[in-house]
Formats: structure tokens, sequence, C-alpha cells
């Protein structure tokens, strides 16, 4: 079984990881000397390539940072620093573009990327990203003559070539000492991070010379100036966009319908949003499977997703994966239970629970749940989270809820003082999600539900034995197992719409895509 990841901090967020199918806005032309400005809804506070995993901040650091191979929105594998590449179910070979510069002119050498590598992977920096965008077990060889390096995995890793797309390359200046990188850059992308305004905005600055993107692409036809603004409020964001203070954002609740009637066109985004995780915790209620069954069947899920989405959701087919997944065989549909509240008191009984006054009790104490979820998700999702609660506390248990940001989320769900998480996890490969629901727990890994299920893990591990896409049958039934043994659910999936006035982007799970963000003629 694969060991898990050590790191001290959950990407528990939404679009987290991406590699998939987008889409383009308008046609676009070459951008001359202009400014694009991206509504995020709060400030990230750590920009640190090395140990965020934050959804909107891996997103930023597109614009500063490269990886070896990028992966298109049709699937396919495209040059990155890397211009070409072999791999097996146990290495990958990448010989890097002799042209690649970073901020400070000097060359990024094979050597360079073969020690980021190899620091993650050592035990002793306890690296956020083992296990996520670095299989364990992973080694590093550098060939700077030739210009190659060269990763080893002492275990199988079928996706191994599909994730280095994942790993934004540092600078070997900054390896050593990334904590600057919180609100600096240091890096080989298209831009460079120019100005920090804490709370208010990020703004880069395209970097001169820049001839090396997915495929070749030089940013010539970028925008000068990338500026992130920090707006909460989708009302707000819907102003700003209305009155041209804003070039592009993501607007889910009642207000994208004033932004459609006034013309302005979206690019859908597709990500997992509803998802519940439990805590197995031994002191937790949600120990037992009978009671985790129950706490689900009392809900209606299917009219919370509708409301999480305003009724523009859409079923889930992955645990967790975005857009254009390697394995796309269901493994949700005819595994989540049914909305039924007299099944659920049924479950409760056999799990020796008795209900009086309206409430459940055993041993003298009442059924009480807590629920952090995300609270920068907008109006919508709050909704839902209030209507779960509604239909919780009807069915007899006594509900809290606690209500997450960027920066409290992961410590919240690390503490584990929770029965269950409005926590959608989004990653681009089924084997990326095991360190949440396999192997150490926090602090040592991101197994924070406490999840221990021997038949996920056989699975897992008969997926892992076969190269890439060969596993998806083992996969596939892996999530299904998760989703049965009400260890986790996902029952929505956001299609986000982010307008945009005057330019034309892709997104492929991840937000914008630095490469393909050009302005329209006549903005």
């Amino acid at each position: 079984m694969r060991r898990a990841s050590r790191g001290a901090a959950a990407a528990v967020a939404l679009g987290l990881f991406a590699a998939g199918c987008g889409g383009t806005g308008v046609g676009g032309n070459s951008g001359d000397g202009d400014t694009v400005t991206i509504a995020i809804p709060s400030d990230p506070s750590n920009l640190n390539p090395m140990t965020t995993l934050i959804s909107y901040a891996t997103m930023m650091n597109r614009f500063s940072y490269d990886s070896l191979i990028n992966v298109r929105t049709d699937g396919r594998i495209v040059s990155g620093v890397a211009e070409k590449w072999t791999s097996d179910a146990n290495s990958a070979t990448f010989t890097l573009r002799r042209d690649v510069r970073c901020e400070n002119g000097a060359p990024l050498t094979a050597a360079d990327v073969a020690a980021q590598y190899n620091h993650i992977v050592d035990p002793a920096n306890k690296s956020p990203l083992y296990g996520l965008m670095v299989p364990p077990g992973v080694t590093a060889t550098a060939d700077n003559e030739a210009g190659t390096v060269t990763l080893n995995s002492s275990q199988p890793a079928p996706f191994l070539l599909r994730g280095t797309s994942m790993l934004r390359l540092v600078c070997p200046a900054s390896l050593k000492d990334s904590d600057k990188l919180t609100h600096t850059s240091d890096g080989t992308g298209p831009y460079r991070l120019a100005e920090v305004v804490a709370g208010d905005h990020f703004t880069f600055v395209k970097r001169p010379g820049y001839t090396w993107g997915p495929d070749g692409v030089d940013n010539s036809a970028s925008p000068d100036r990338v500026v992130f603004k920090v707006v909460g409020n989708e009302s707000t964001r819907s102003n700003l966009l209305l009155s041209g203070q804003l070039d592009i954002a993501s607007v889910m609740g009642p207000d994208r319908a004033r932004l459609t009637a006034a013309g302005i066109k979206a690019v859908i985004e597709r990500d997992p949003l509803g998802m519940l995780l439990f805590n197995e915790a031994p002191n937790r209620v949600t120990a037992d499977v009978r009671v985790r069954r129950a706490l689900l069947s009392a809900l209606d899920l299917k009219q919370i997703g509708a409301v999480a989405t305003g009724g523009k959701g859409m079923a889930p087919l992955r645990l967790g994966i975005t857009m254009g997944p390697p394995c796309t065989e269901d493994s949700v549909t005819g595994n989540l239970p049914p909305h039924d509240p007299a099944q659920a008191a049924a479950l409760m009984r056999e799990a020796g629970w008795k209900k009086s006054g309206g409430r459940w009790s055993k041993d003298g104490k009442q059924l009480s749940i807590s629920m952090p979820y995300p609270g920068v998700f907008g109006t919508q999702l709050v909704s839902a989270v209030e209507l779960a609660v509604k239909q919780w506390e009807s069915f007899g248990a006594k509900v809290s809820i606690q209500p997450t940001t960027a920066s409290t989320n992961a410590p919240i769900l690390m503490g584990g003082q929770w029965e269950l998480a409005w926590a959608p996890i989004s990653v681009t490969t089924p084997d990326q999600i095991l360190p949440f629901f396999s192997g150490p727990k926090p602090p040592e890994g991101l197994n924070f539900g406490s999840l221990d299920n021997p038949e996920y893990q056989r699975l897992v591990g008969a997926a892992m034995a076969k190269p890439d896409t060969a596993g998806c049958p083992e996969w596939t039934a892996a999530e299904s197992e998760l989703i049965k043994r009400a260890d986790a659910v996902t029952f929505v999936d956001s299609m986000t719409p982010y307008f945009v006035r005057g330019y034309s982007f892709e997104l492929d799970g991840g937000g914008v895509v630095p490469s393909s963000l050009h302005k329209v003629g006549g903005r």
C-alpha cells in the first residue's frame, strides 16, 4: 500500500489540482501594454509553491512558475521546461530546454530540478507536496551535461509522468529558503510577482524573452500585467465587472443572471463542490458506519446540491477528480444512499441509539455533530449548509457548523474536532487522493478523517501495480468502496462560470491557463 503524505496542510479546496478539459471565451488578439484584473475570493496568505495547497494560490503561481511538462485540455502531454521525455511504470526521464531562465537570468539546470524533487521527498523537510505532487519512493538524478533529469520510483507510480505537470519548479536560489516566496516569486514562468498589498491585490508583471511555455508558446500576446484582486462578495464582483473595474470573475449565485443579461460572456469550469468527509476517529460518533449512513440517509442530497449550485450543478461521476480525468468510468452513481429518514432511524436504533423528545441519545449523550464548511464559496453554499443542518435537526441530531477560510481550513480539518466536513477535494489523478483516505494521520499525514478501509487499500494496491489508465477499473472500484462505506460521498459538481470582459482564456480545472490569456480587440 502506498505511503501517504507527511504534509502538515490539507489540500482541500475547490479546483485545487487539475489537468483536464476547459473552454475558451471569445477569440483573442495580441496584448498591447494592458492590465487584466482577475477576482479572487480571499487573500491566500501564502504563495510559496513549496508549501501552499490553496486553490487560487496554486492558480496564481502558474503565472510565475513552470513545470516539466504540461497537460492540454484534451489530455495531450506537451512540453514545459522539458522538450523531450520518456517514461514507464517506475521511471521518467526529461531532457530540459537549454534556454529556460530564472527571474535573475540564471539558467535552470537539470541538477536544480532534481534538487527540488529530492528536497520534497526528504523526510527531514516534511513537505506537504510529498504524496500529492511527488509520489512516495521517488528519487531524482541529474546529468547537467546531457540536460536530463530522471525520476525513479521504488514502488509503482502509475501516473508519474502526468503528475509532473503539477509541480511548480522553484529556482535554486530560493529552494533552501523558500519561506521568502510567501509574497515574492522566483521561478521561470511568464510573469514575476511585482507587488503584494495584503488583503487587497497581487500584481504580476510580464517577463521579457519568455519562449518556453506549453508546447513552446511565448508570452508576447499576453497582457503586460495581471492583477489578482481580492473581492469576497459576489454582488461586489458583479458590480465591478459591470463597471469595468474587473475583467474576470467567477460568480455562481443569483448575480450571474444580471451579468448574463448585460451580455457578459462566461467560460465554464466543472469542479467538485458537494463533498462530505467523515471523521472516523474512535472518540467520534461517526466512527460507527451505521451512524454515518444514517446521517447521509437523513439528507436529501439532491435538494442540497441544487441549492448549493443554484440548480445549475451536475451529478459527479468521480470522487474529487476535476475536469478531464484519466479514468472516466462512473464511481458514484448507484452508490450514494437514498434519502430515506425511516431507514436512517432504523440504522440508528441498530447502532444502539434511542430517540426521545425528538433527539437521539446513547449512553446518556445526545447525538451531536460538528461540521466545518468552506465559508468563502458564496451565499448559495451557505444556504445549502443551512438546509443540511435543518434536515439533520429534524431527524434528531444537534448540529454546529463552522465556516473556514483559506488560512483556517487546514488547521481545523487537521485538528480533528469535527464529525463530518463539507470539504471538496480536487485532484487530477486518482492516486493523488490516497493521502486523505489512508495512511498516517495528522500531524504526520493528511488522513485527517482517520480512515482505515481495508478493501479500499486492497483495490488501490491492485490499481497501483498497473501503468497509467490500465488500472482504471480498480481505481473506480476503490472510489466506489469509499462511498459505499460512507467514508466520503460526493453529490454535486459545480459548473462555475468565469465571467469575462475584453479577454479570452482557457480553464482546465485549475483556473485560468496563463498561456491562453489574451486581449480581445475592441475592449
